[in-house]
């Protein structure tokens, strides 16, 4: 292969066609560039237990979260109806055989002022992805984490709920500063300087053999990982309780771990210096992790 030519296993679906992702670009003078009106959702493919292919996990549930988005954001449907079929025929085009991640974003492309009608275009792509640093090759390492000081958005500054852009500027902010002062990541706060969720997870914390975490109204994404843990619970025979937790929650958990898409699960050995009392036996995140691992591979 020489260097123009291109790869034909980097074929995305980008605004009503089929290109190289090198081609699928979104105009700089674009409301998506200029006001962040963009959202999107990460969604994981996983290579079947018998090895007969690849499936997403949850597509639905992102695809309704991603119309949810939409909505809020105020940006119009392009089609996400077809993103169920589009998927397949990405998987089938490059050849997809092993776990991978699909981002499914929809941007306005056209430009404007501030309050342009927006012109909405469909991009999925799909990146090769396995296990991150906390679960790879059989690893259990827990995250140090820092309570921060940087708080997430509150609802009246933009939607908690929407999965956009512009929800994401603080807390890389946040990220950058814990990891320079040593953690490996961090966990945000709300307007109310109760726990939130960290950058790009939900939070959980284990007391007393039951499962706490942050509720929606605190300023939460309704993350789709953390929907699956609330309904597996009491399948293992854990009671689950969405509520208010504060920074000394944190300090006095049993256990902690963090979920999402993308970082699948990550358990966490300390909070601001103060460790987690059970780490690293960690029963009940053990046994969400495997419960989590069966489940995708069947």
């Amino acid at each position: 292969m020489t260097a123009v030519q291109r790869d034909h296993r980097s074929q995305v679906f980008h605004a009503g066609a089929w290109c190289d992702a090198a081609d699928a670009t979104v105009p700089v003078g674009g409301l998506a560039l200029r006001y962040g009106v963009s959202v999107f959702e990460g969604v994981r493919l996983y290579r079947r237990a018998d090895r007969s292919g690849v499936r997403p996990f949850l597509l639905d549930a992102h695809v309704r979260r991603l119309g949810y988005s939409l909505a809020l954001s105020r940006i119009p449907d392009p089609g996400i109806d077809k993103i169920p079929e589009l998927v397949d025929d990405l998987v089938l085009r490059n050849g997809i055989d092993d776990d991978a991640y699909l981002r499914i974003a929809v941007n306005a492309v056209n430009p404007g002022l501030m309050d342009a009608e927006v012109e909405p275009a469909l991009t999925i792509s799909a990146t090769p992805m396995g296990r991150k640093r906390w679960l790879r090759d059989g690893a259990w390492e827990g995250m140090r984490l820092q309570v921060s000081l940087w708080q997430r958005a509150c609802d009246l500054a933009f939607p908690s709920a929407a999965k956009g852009i512009p929800n994401y500027g603080g807390p890389r902010l946040a990220l950058l500063d814990a990891k320079a002062a040593g953690f490996d990541g961090c966990v945000l706060t709300n307007a109310a300087g109760r726990l939130c969720e960290a950058p790009t997870a939900a939070l959980f914390l284990v007391r007393d053999g039951e499962l706490l975490t942050p509720a929606l109204t605190e300023g939460v994404l309704p993350s789709i990982t953390r929907r699956w843990v609330l309904d597996r619970a009491s399948a293992l025979g854990l009671t689950a309780r969405e509520t208010v937790l504060g920074r000394i929650d944190a300090y006095q958990a049993d256990e902690a771990f963090l979920c999402g898409t993308g970082l699948e699960f990550a358990p966490v050995r300390s909070f601001d210096g103060h460790a987690v009392r059970a780490w690293p036996d960690s029963p009940v995140t053990r046994a969400l992790v495997g419960r989590y691992f069966e489940e995708v591979r069947s």
